[in-house]
């Protein structure tokens, strides 16, 4: 992907985005699981948040240790799979992160979550039809509320694929459930100009800069845009904002030297 990134659901004490995992502190108890006080879920949540935050700090011994025993506690549980999975992409195990995610979506309290980290990590690895599918099953679940995050995930993906116009498509359903994704409109306004659909591309900018602050990268494609439509007022307009916000950028200096 060339300026957008994907969406996913990182849990807890490492979150990038909300609603994924409920974070819990780890409080110690080491209660044998026949105790009848004993709730194994809640236990494999308190590891797992434990293993996660051993994670965080690069204690990859201990982080393992403690996921393997939230495993051990709750092996059906989703949110201890996506754990692993996410453990083992950080110390760069992709075939026991794909097995991870593989047991997440297979797990008893699969949620669109699991399909949708599923389908960050396989467009990672290129392997973007069955990434497509992962994304699709996640807004397809009941409840699924992040339906905007897979749809511009799917724009990213299949962007990265080279299928831009099933890029465009994904962007636009993504922009339908959240028109001021700013990601979204601006990926889809880049499209839009490689595709030369001129009007179409300088109108999702001009949605953009009503949404989002502008950015270097923004502004020279609404240089790039003009230049395409002929329109010197236009690009002398961005080319004179981007001087006047953004002097030590790249593509500051790139138009100047344009000026020569």
């Amino acid at each position: 992907m060339k300026q957008g990134w994907l969406i996913g659901c990182v849990v807890t004490a490492l979150v990038l985005t909300s609603g994924c995992v409920t974070q819990r502190t780890y409080k110690g108890t080491e209660r044998p699981v026949t105790d009848p006080g004993f709730n194994k879920d809640n236990a494999a949540l308190e590891r797992m948040q434990l293993g996660l935050t051993y994670l965080k700090r690069g204690n990859t011994e201990q982080a393992k240790y403690n996921l393997e025993k939230a495993m051990e506690y709750a092996p059906n549980l989703e949110e201890v799979h996506i754990a692993m999975a996410y453990y083992y992409q950080k110390v760069g195990d992709t075939a026991r992160t794909e097995r991870a995610y593989e047991n997440a979506i297979n797990s008893r309290n699969v949620t669109g979550d699991a399909y949708n980290n599923f389908g960050v990590f396989l467009c990672e690895q290129k392997k973007f039809n069955r990434s497509e599918t992962m994304f699709l099953k996640a807004i397809n679940m009941p409840k699924y509320t992040r339906t905007a995050d897979s749809y511009e995930n799917l724009g990213l993906c299949m962007e990265a694929s080279g299928d831009l116009s099933k890029a465009a498509k994904y962007f636009e359903l993504a922009l339908k459930y959240d028109p001021r994704r700013a990601n979204s409109l601006l990926e889809l306004a880049r499209i839009q100009l490689t595709l030369e659909q001129l009007p179409a591309a300088k109108a999702k900018l001009e949605q953009y800069h009503r949404v989002a602050i502008a950015t270097p990268l923004s502004l020279q494609l609404g240089i790039d845009i003009a230049r395409a439509q002929n329109d010197n007022d236009a690009v002398k307009h961005y080319g004179l904002t981007l001087l006047a916000k953004y002097p030590k950028s790249q593509q500051a200096k790139q138009y100047r030297a344009s000026m020569h």
